[in-house]
């Protein structure tokens, strides 16, 4: 009975025969190794199914050696045998999924002459069949035949006859052949084994003289090495074609030489010997070599054994990168075999396609396997992925890293500073946690991974930790996430960036273009929504919701609470406009008339415009401020005489820098504003003259990179500051007489935000300042609403202190001594006068 190693079903081997390769995948990330590690492959062969001599009447186990040829057509997949047994020449065919399948024969009773009628089977690339008579002496007659395709009934042609294509061979041909190619680019090997006076020295190209290859002419090569008075037979035991390169290896009968021969093409010429290796039996015959698309070369051949009962064993070695180190086995597996099976005269071939290896020998059956790889490599491609490079002191943070390799991998993970490098304790594995980052883990981190072929290094990740800050000024009030109100997302960095204050009614106004364009109101003491504007008069042909490249994105509102809206400009055929709504009630409808609209001219004097803006005043004395992204040192500043209709002023401002404002700006006391850019770390104070049309910067402070959108109390001496770029994001507060980049006084949390949420720092803060509130929006992020309680201003008047403070929403409180206890000044407004005669110590509460 026939034995199966596995079920593989005909469906599955088909979809693997042409996509079998092994893969390494790399993964990209933050930080890698610069080079690439050696990767070592191992063949690995799985038997797909085996056929056992005597399972059909062509495959007989006696010593007759009927069966010498074996072939894989790549075309149908299907595995041929060269038979001479049950009565006549005859090609039969099995079934590539399961050798069981026994699908026919190609009729060669036609096929005669020569030392034996039919020695071998091979199929060119494009699917025609070829096979070969046996000469065993100058005076035998050896001819190709072919068939164009598997189909039976078919009788096969001659395509080359020694009788009619001098010069006749003098030497023996026909045990081992190969072929390669297809149409006029088919190539045919053959060589045999000689002994005495028909040693073989040569082996023999044969060519088609035609595109049909109706006619094959034949190129000699002689076979370098010892021919003299005792010639050697170099080649007797088996030939190979080296995938589409002039060369073939061949195999010396009775000896454990396989050699690489390069030769000339279309020239009668002796070949060189490249490499001479040697397999580890003499008795190996026939061979065939096979490239994989990861570079490993490979040489299949039978270690045939004559006698009763004796082991043919298939055989596949791995080419050594040496050229003359032995080969290395890789395969050694018996051909399957019953009672009486004989291989009388040591014979065996293999051929090999695709990955899959097909060995027989006569009296003997057939094995079909499958080329596997394990991947033997040492880590590569170590990436590190960070948390961020600005982290706030107390945050969590997490270093991931990953690498490519052979399993098991353990990474360790390192510390090092200005002193020394530090081994991290229990980060083994690839993730390493820090619960409480704190400003002593400001310094470099990297990983080592290492497995049993080596190790790789990844690349540094710095750090720096932000101080949280030094008192509790700020109270958060209300904060929103990212995504969790439609308008407010927590991806899609360009959808949500503008942020107004209405201190008439008490309300936050939020413009998004998520889901749609829209304005939305919030409760400023609580963030809940109250309602939106009304923007049905957005339509075609007036100042529309396709007006400039986005139709909203900014706004502020003006003391007496009007509301306006900005769009975006960017380009010269791009307008600008600005749209008034009379109030922040819900359903306030946009007015129908611009505030502002233009034909596209302003960005020829300033360049992009929408991306910031800052409202101040009330009717007459409004002003609104809009400032260029990466375009220009000039800022606009519009006025308006009626109330109702706005005039540009554009203002030079006196800097080298090519950029006022880019990211923030913000009011400050009479004729100034302030102002973040994005290619600028430091915040602005600029002055200004509405009559010269000029501007001055007269204070540049130092900020963080990672610190970008402004806001501004006057009164109380603060500069407020969101870290968009930080981890997670933060409102930082600053005394605006002692900016500096690494201690702000106070910092709060943005609700749920990550390291690079805002990648391009946008957003809008706005200060209430006799509420003693900030409430700043952060794209991508959400927004954070904080309280605090000012500062207290104090003086004599009369013999008498007098206390003001410009955060009427706080609460005064004194002591009688400066470290307490406080208690609240019951009804006490600003200003405030000490009457009792006594020395008071006081302070604010939010």
């Amino acid at each position: 009975m026939k034995q199966r190693n596995n079920t593989t079903s005909l469906a599955m081997l088909r979809s693997k025969w042409f996509s079998k390769r092994t893969i390494l995948t790399g993964l990209a990330a933050l930080l890698t190794v610069g080079a690439q590690a050696q990767v070592t492959y191992t063949p690995v062969l799985t038997n797909v199914w085996v056929l056992p001599a005597a399972t059909y009447a062509d495959l007989p186990a006696s010593s007759g050696n009927n069966v010498r040829g074996i072939a894989i057509n790549p075309t149908t997949t299907n595995v041929l045998y060269a038979s001479t047994a049950a009565g006549s020449n005859h090609v039969g065919i099995v079934s590539f999924a399961s050798g069981s399948n026994y699908l026919g024969s190609l009729n060669a009773q036609t096929i005669s002459a020569g030392t034996l009628g039919m020695e071998g089977v091979r199929v060119a690339d494009d699917g025609t069949i070829y096979t070969w008579n046996l000469s065993g002496a100058p005076a035998s007659r050896f001819l190709i035949f072919k068939w164009p395709t598997e189909a039976t009934g078919v009788s096969p042609t001659v395509v080359f006859d020694s009788s009619t294509a001098p010069p006749s061979f003098q030497w023996r041909i026909g045990d081992y052949m190969d072929v390669r190619g297809s149409g006029a680019n088919t190539e045919i090997v053959g060589v045999g084994s000689g002994s005495g006076a028909n040693i073989t020295t040569n082996f023999v190209v044969f060519r088609p003289t035609d595109s049909t290859c109706t006619t094959f002419t034949n190129f000699s090569i002689t076979i370098p090495g010892s021919q003299g008075t005792t010639p050697v037979n170099l080649c007797g035991a088996g030939i190979a074609f080296e995938g589409t390169n002039n060369a073939v290896w061949i195999r010396q009968a009775g000896q454990q030489f396989t050699r690489r021969i390069t030769y000339t093409p279309a020239v009668m010429s002796s070949g060189a010997c490249a490499r001479t290796n040697t397999v580890d039996q003499s008795v190996c015959q026939g061979l065939k070599y096979y490239a994989s698309t990861n570079g490993v070369q490979l040489l299949a051949t039978v270690q045939a054994s004559t006698g009763n009962g004796a082991n043919q064993i298939a055989r596949v070695f791995q080419i050594p990168t040496s050229p003359t180190a032995p080969l290395v086995s890789v395969l050694s597996s018996n051909i399957p075999a019953v009672t009486g099976s004989v291989n009388g005269n040591s014979l065996g071939n293999v051929d090999v396609k695709n990955g899959y290896f097909a060995f027989g020998a006569p009296g003997h059956g057939i094995s079909l396997f499958k080329l596997d790889f394990l991947t033997a490599a040492p880590p590569s491609g170590l990436t590190l992925g960070s948390p961020g490079s600005t982290i706030v002191e107390g945050t969590s943070v997490t270093f991931t890293a990953t690498a490519a390799g052979s399993a098991p991998l353990t990474y360790q993970f390192y510390f090092t500073n200005a002193t020394s490098t530090n081994l991290l304790a229990s980060s083994t594995n690839n993730i390493y946690t820090n619960s409480s980052i704190s400003v002593a883990n400001i310094g470099s981190y990297f990983a080592i991974v290492t497995n049993l072929y080596g190790s790789a290094t990844s690349g540094v990740a710095n750090i720096t930790v932000l101080p949280k800050g030094t008192s509790t000024l700020m109270t958060n009030l209300w904060t929103i996430a990212g995504g969790s109100r439609s308008y407010i997302p927590g991806s899609g960095n360009l959808v949500t960036r503008g942020l107004g204050y209405d201190p008439v009614l008490n309300r936050v106004l939020v413009v998004s273009r998520a889901p749609t364009n829209g304005v939305w109101i919030l409760d400023a003491n609580t963030g809940a929504e109250v309602g939106t504007l009304d923007l049905s008069l957005f339509n075609p042909g007036t100042p529309s919701s396709s007006y400039g490249t986005f139709a909203i994105n900014m706004c502020g509102v003006a003391d007496d609470g009007v509301v306006y809206v900005a769009n975006l400009c960017n380009s010269a055929t791009d307008p600008f406009a600005i749209y008034p709504f009379a109030s922040a009630t819900d359903g306030a409808p946009y007015t129908g008339t611009p505030a502002y609209a233009d034909g596209g001219t302003l960005y020829s004097s300033v360049g992009r415009l929408g991306d910031t803006m800052a409202v101040r005043g009330a009717g007459t004395n409004t002003q609104i401020l809009c400032a260029s992204r990466n375009s220009g040192t000039n800022v606009v500043i519009f006025t308006t005489t009626d109330g109702v209709n706005f005039n540009p002023n554009i203002v030079a401002i006196n800097t080298s820098n090519q950029e006022i404002g880019g990211l923030s700006v913000y009011w400050g006391a009479g004729n100034t504003f302030w102002a973040k850019t994005d290619s600028l770390n430091n915040v602005r104070q600029v002055s200004f003259d509405l009559t010269t049309l000029t501007g001055t910067v007269i204070g540049s402070y130092p900020l963080l990179t990672t610190e970008t959108i402004i806001g501004v109390d006057s009164d109380n001496g603060y500069v407020t500051v969101v870290g968009a770029r930080e981890n997670p994001q933060t409102l930082g507060v600053y005394d605006i007489n002692n900016i500096s980049s690494t201690l702000p006084i106070d910092r709060e949390f943005f609700a749920g935000s990550t390291a690079g949420a805002n990648v391009q720092s946008t957003g809008q803060s706005v200060v209430d300042v006799k509420g003693g509130r900030v409430f700043s929006l952060s794209t991508g992020t959400g927004i954070l609403a904080v309280k605090y309680a000012g500062k207290l201003a104090i003086s004599q008047i009369a013999g008498q202190q007098v206390v003001t403070w410009p955060t009427t929403n706080a609460v005064l409180q004194s002591a009688a001594v400066v470290s307490g206890p406080y208690t609240d000044v019951s009804g006490a407004t600003t200003p405030y006068t000490n009457s009792t005669g006594s020395v008071k110590f006081y302070r604010l509460r939010n």
